[in-house]
């Protein structure tokens, strides 16, 4: 997984970045969407780097990012050809259900897609894994809202980002 176009070597921290919320417009959006806040409990994770993948950033985002020191490139993709090249260069993209979730695993990049307790039927009941990427993990909202599958998500990320000494 270190491999792959980010150049990074042993012990630099691994690379991930986020995307927190679909389009607005969408139907389920309120339960797929999570939000920046919530997610920026993952900065606390040793050894990893955050940078904001999100093609559409508020300003209280925007404030939240830069105050978090997390780099923001949702201004810089205007289509999926830079999107793609953005991604070859991150060691793990964490995303909700989106187009960039999707695009990641359509080109094999490795993706944890956060999915809403009653996801889209494509995406199985239960499983960690799917059939349609097999780069993919899955991680899914509970009945107690985000919190724990964010907290699953940063233990795996413990268990992956590289030992610091």
């Amino acid at each position: 997984m270190r491999s792959g176009g980010s150049g990074s070597g042993s012990g630099a921290a691994l690379r991930v970045g986020l995307v927190w919320a679909g389009n607005p417009a969408h139907a389920n959006d309120r339960n797929r969407s999570i939000g920046l806040a919530a997610v920026l409990a993952l900065r606390a994770v040793p050894g990893v780097r955050l940078h904001a993948v999100q093609k559409q950033v508020s300003a209280d985002e925007r404030a939240m990012l830069a105050a978090a020191g997390i780099e923001s490139f949702g201004d810089h993709l205007t289509d999926f050809a830079e999107t793609a090249a953005l991604l070859a260069e991150l060691d793990l993209v964490i995303s909700v259900d989106t187009a960039v979730a999707h695009l990641a695993g359509a080109l094999g990049r490795p993706v944890w897609i956060l999915l809403p307790a009653v996801a889209d039927w494509r995406w199985g009941v239960g499983r960690a894994e799917t059939q349609w990427y097999p780069t993919a993990r899955l991680f899914r909202r509970s009945a107690e809202g985000w919190p724990p599958a964010l907290q699953q998500v940063a233990a795996a990320l413990a268990e992956l980002a590289p030992v610091r000494g």
